[in-house]
């Protein structure tokens, strides 16, 4: 099942370019374009607050500029953006990755040209190559656990002895 393997790779690789998933964070300013009127709201109440600590007896300047230092810090924070990058390790894998990718194996669907490659390898078996064939009839496309699991069926037919993580 290398031939599977290696095309799950090749299209993980593609989308991870596709998308610029590389693992960094960075700052992303759609919050802004996309509520301006929340952000205008969120000011105003920053300078409503603003305004009451510093003519509050007592609060001075000190709590302003602390308020102010921690807001920009949760707003900085909060405007990080990291984009994972997909891995063929990951699929299928519950652990803590989950919570960081999420199941992105299940819901990213493979390309045909992926499909066509795999249906065409010769050292693809035939039972494999019907049941894609079977779940595209059925859903319409195939996404990468599907394609996995049945490679990952495949080679524990053919190896009984084997363990689940054959497919690494």
């Amino acid at each position: 099942m290398d031939v599977i393997k290696n095309v799950l790779n090749s299209e993980i690789d593609r989308i991870n370019r596709q998308e610029g998933r590389d693992g960094k964070a960075r700052i992303n300013g759609e919050f802004f374009v996309n509520h301006p009127w929340l952000c205008l709201a969120m000011l105003v109440g920053y300078i409503a607050v603003g305004a009451v600590m510093y003519v509050s007896p007592y609060m001075g300047i000190g709590w302003f500029i602390g308020f102010t230092a921690f807001l920009l810090f949760m707003s900085a924070m909060l405007l990080l953006e990291i984009k994972p990058v997909y891995r063929y390790e990951d699929i299928g894998v519950l652990d803590l990755r989950v919570c960081y990718n999420g199941e992105w194996y299940f819901s990213r669907e493979l390309s045909g040209e992926a499909v066509k490659e795999i249906l065409s390898a010769g050292s693809v078996s035939l039972w494999v190559k019907n049941r894609i064939e079977s779940i595209v009839r059925n859903k319409g496309s195939i996404d990468f656990y599907d394609v996995y699991d049945l490679a990952r069926l495949e080679s524990q037919k053919q190896d009984p002895t084997r363990t689940a993580q054959l497919a690494h």
